[in-house]
């Protein structure tokens, strides 16, 4: 039962939830503020009708029954203000009537029944007040037509005094009372209800937005955001946390969506530059199995063919393996190095394996610099030098024989105070297009996919700068050298 309940509850929306949970404990609290009123209201009244019993009983308990319609007539015998109904009796000692005096407002002149109230009977009230039912039984409920009464013993004579007063009109007032309550609380709950109902309905109505766009987005539009609100309120900061969530998100996909794009143009670049030597490799095996080369010669310049193309591949693999690794973001191993004595290392290298190109160490200006100079700056050594290998390569790539190529470094501070390393690598062949700049940084990019062969170049050299500059928070751009050629200028803060 307990879990049809609960199951019946998950169903109820949070605004009618909320709303029947206000409406019941107000209700339980005026339920309780009526009640109290209620019997504090009946203990008020019971007391005062207390106390003109008793002092009434007081008055009484001492006169003479034969003078007494006299002496009340006359005013002789003044008596505490009674309400228009009271009844008066003298009875004896067997509980006989004396004499009665009845008071009514109404034609109804009723009178309690008080065939029981003998001497010793009176004597165990102890003048305390009670209450009568209609068969004149002391009874804690009374009923409509009870009587709350005060039972002594006459002082002047033998025989008991009784005062009483009908319990209805009080009853009747209690009534009236939790009806005009009962009313009044009922269109209190209405009226809490509907504006309990309005109120969470416009605080809730944010909700409404936030669903809203969780359906656009669930549909595939992420550029959808909540409305800012001003202040600190839940609203203000379950929209702020979402719209932060969603420019996450939105980040993510898009970040996602680019990677995809790369990966796939990866697959399709890094196939396609694989295919090639491996199809040359194939093509000399077969001639071999075939037995169509024959002579000493044509074995060797085929050994040659295939050891070339296995030398590509392995320098397209390690480009590939060296790429994979920086998409990890190992983390730098950072110092202050000495940029001079990088280049003029990376220059020698660069001389020993192509020795038809003259390479010069310089700064910004084209000053030549000495090999005791120092450009100091906190970088990750290793990193540095295969950027300085790989940009010479690229510029010895598309040099003429015998051109020059520069390095230049400077360590300046900028607008800003904060110092950066500039490095650019000059070189005087044909240049890059300037509509082809930024592209020369993407893997697999060659400005002219018809020299390859020529080149040897993969495409993937600048693509490994470009990754490291970016992990080094630098920039790199390629730019015309003066006279012609390019230049690739690499600007890290120091």
């Amino acid at each position: 039962m307990s879990s049809k309940f609960g199951k019946a509850w998950e169903r109820i929306s949070l605004r009618t939830k909320l709303t029947a949970l206000s409406v019941a404990l107000i209700g339980v609290l005026l339920l309780v503020s009526s009640l109290g009123t209620i019997s504090l209201l009946r203990t008020y009244l019971q007391a005062n009708v207390d106390t003109l019993l008793t002092s009434t009983s007081i008055a009484l308990k001492g006169e003479d029954p034969a003078l007494l319609e006299d002496r009340l007539a006359t005013r002789q015998l003044q008596l505490p203000s009674l309400p228009t109904d009271f009844y008066i009796a003298y009875l004896d000692e067997d509980g006989t009537l004396l004499i009665g005096l009845v008071s009514s407002a109404s034609d109804n002149r009723d009178v309690p029944n008080l065939s029981n109230f003998s001497a010793d009977y009176v004597l165990l009230t102890q003048g305390i007040p009670f209450e009568v039912n209609e068969n004149g039984q002391i009874s804690d409920d009374s009923g409509v037509k009870g009587w709350r009464m005060v039972a002594v013993p006459l002082t002047s004579m033998p025989g008991s005094l009784v005062v009483a007063l009908p319990t209805g009109a009080n009853n009747a007032l209690l009534s009236q009372y939790g009806l005009i309550g009962g009313g009044f609380g009922t269109l209190l709950l209405i009226l809490s209800a509907l504006s309990i109902w309005l109120t969470i309905s416009s605080a809730l109505k944010p909700l409404n937005e936030v669903e809203r766009t969780a359906e656009a987005v669930t549909e595939g539009d992420i550029s959808q955001r909540l409305m800012e609100r001003d202040g600190d309120t839940e609203i203000a900061r379950l929209n702020r946390s979402l719209n932060t969530m969603l420019d996450g998100i939105e980040t993510a996909m898009q970040d996602r969506s680019k990677t995809l794009d790369q990966m796939r143009r990866f697959v399709a670049d890094a196939s396609h530059e694989l295919r090639t030597p491996l199809v040359s490799v194939r093509g000399y095996a077969e001639l071999y199995r075939m037995g169509a080369l024959q002579k000493p010669e044509q074995v060797a310049e085929a050994m040659t063919r295939i050891e070339s193309e296995a030398i590509r591949m392995t320098g397209l693999v390690e480009s590939l393996l060296t790429l994979t690794r920086m998409d990890e973001t190992t983390k730098l191993e950072r110092s202050q190095t000495n940029m001079v004595s990088l280049a003029i290392d990376a220059a020698k290298d660069a001389s020993v394996a192509d020795g038809k190109r003259k390479i010069v160490l310089t700064d910004l200006a084209g000053n030549a610099l000495a090999d005791d100079a120092v450009v100091e700056a906190n970088v990750d050594a290793n990193s540095m030098r295969q950027v300085l290998t790989n940009l010479l390569a690229n510029a010895s790539r598309f040099s003429p024989d015998g051109a020059q190529i520069e390095i230049a470094l400077d360590n300046q501070a900028s607008a800003d105070g904060k110092r950066y390393l500039t490095l650019e690598v000059r070189d005087h062949g044909e240049g890059i297009p300037e509509q082809l700049r930024d592209k020369v940084f993407e893997r697999f990019y060659r400005v002219d996919n018809s020299r390859n062969s020529e080149t040897g170049g993969s495409g993937l050299g600048l693509s490994i700068v470009s990754s490291i500059v970016t992990r080094h928070d630098g920039k790199i751009v390629a730019l015309e050298t003066p006279g012609g050629g390019a230049t690739m200028r690499v600007v890290i803060p120091a």
